[in-house]
């Protein structure tokens, strides 16, 4: 066997929470049926109201999830007994759930050849200020638990005792590229001979009023007036783009070194065949035609294929008016144009850190079911030399997947996924 093959980095287990679905099954009929739930959230601050479109995950208990789920009784057990955890943690524990159990890792697996990467930082922005604004006025009452689960870090802590991991855990922060960026790392260890697991967890970003508002101010995030009478439309690619709009969303994957899912015969969802990440030198929000290009290219270069070979793109595409044009244009010029071509974003809205490992699942949902999900909204496209998928399409043969995910601060990322 060669050994470039080996350390391919296959994945074998999944699971996903959206603003469309809750677990990968029924996340699949949503993506073929094109769903879409957005919806209006209000904070009031100091007797001013402001209002912001999101991605809504409507009624996720992690418990009764839990509890309903087709999950082994022992994970059930286990999760009745957590405690102290915020929303973020908990989305990412139930993804992490459902692609442990979907990738049928064996009991006696040795747990210090497992990793835990969680994708993203600064994921518990809403918790945090709940606490806060619980405790300003009595400090001496704070709970003592918030002194650890405020961290990024809990997320590995509660991970690795649920499943009893003994490697290594960090958490890798890049913004919205964050979700490749974890898959980018895990199979960077694998590669390396580290381990033969490696758990890639996005737990949900969980977006305070700060954050809203602030996205909104820099023009990134769509606006909304004070008074509404209908959730306005989400539209990447569209002309009539006028930026992202936030949504709720998690995902885990379960990756493996090619040798050993071979040696436990474990269903492979995929391949990551190739990646590439690059820096923009450039600290604003502003994307580059380069920085992105470089990056899709190298991840073209680590996987051996050639542009006539990629079947279909899964878009960073946010549906900020910049970032869609920058986008388009890397991707023509390295010779990807008239590409078959969709944004999960204008169905799950935008998960920021996690965004990448869902758009991830998304792509190999469609490579194994054969099928490319419609972009929502995309009426008249952006004038570029693309296949904007503008209607669902089945029986649409997948061979090899370009998916982007782009961050502030110029951070680059692509992926191959090969099936």
């Amino acid at each position: 066997m060669n050994p470039d093959q080996i350390y391919k980095a296959c994945v074998t287990g999944m699971g996903v929470i959206t603003p469309i679905a809750i677990g990968i099954p029924a996340f699949t009929e949503a993506l073929k049926k094109g769903k879409s739930n957005f919806a209006i959230k209000e904070y009031t601050v100091e007797d001013r109201t402001f209002n912001y479109i999101y991605g809504k995950v409507e009624n996720f208990d992690l418990k009764k999830s839990i509890a309903d789920s087709e999950f082994e009784e022992h994970w059930k057990l286990k999760i009745n007994r957590l405690r102290d955890i915020s929303s973020s943690t908990a989305y990412g524990i139930f993804c992490a759930l459902e692609a442990w159990h979907n990738a049928k890792l064996p009991l006696t697996i040795d747990k210090s050849k497992i990793a835990i990467v969680v994708a993203g930082s600064n994921t518990q922005q809403q918790y945090c200020q709940e606490i806060r604004d619980t405790y300003k006025s009595k400090m001496q009452f704070m709970k003592p638990s918030y002194g650890f689960n405020f961290l990024d870090s809990d997320m590995i802590g509660v991970a690795s005792e649920l499943f009893e991991i003994t490697g290594e855990g960090f958490t890798i922060g890049a913004a919205s590229a964050s979700g490749n960026m974890g898959i980018i790392q895990a199979c960077r260890l694998i590669e390396n001979n580290e381990y033969d697991v490696v758990m890639v967890i996005a737990p949900m970003m969980d977006l305070s009023v700060f954050e809203y508002q602030g996205l909104s101010a820099l023009g990134a995030m769509q606006p909304i007036a004070s008074a509404i009478d209908e959730v306005p439309l989400y539209k990447p690619f569209d002309i009539d783009h006028g930026g992202f709009i936030y949504g709720q969303n998690a995902g885990a994957i379960i990756l493996e070194s090619k040798e050993y899912a071979q040696q436990r015969k474990a269903k492979v969802f995929g391949t990551i065949s190739g990646y590439g990440v690059t820096l923009d030198a450039n600290r604003n929000p502003n994307p580059s035609v380069d920085g992105e290009q470089r990056a899709i290219a190298k991840a073209m270069q680590k996987a051996g294929i050639l542009p006539e070979q990629i079947d279909y793109i899964n878009a960073h595409g946010t549906g900020a008016k910049l970032g869609d044009h920058t986008e388009v244009e890397a991707l023509i010029n390295l010779q990807l144009k008239n590409k078959p071509i969709n944004s999960t974003k204008s169905l799950i809205g935008h998960g920021i850190t996690a965004a990448g490992t869902v758009e991830a699942i998304a792509s190999l949902i469609q490579m194994n079911g054969n099928f490319v999900h419609e972009s929502l909204n995309l009426k008249t496209p952006i004038d570029y030399p693309m296949d904007w998928i503008q209607s669902y399409r089945d029986l649409h043969s997948i061979q090899y997947t370009l998916s982007n995910s782009f961050g502030f601060g110029g951070i680059n990322t692509a992926i191959i996924l090969e099936a």
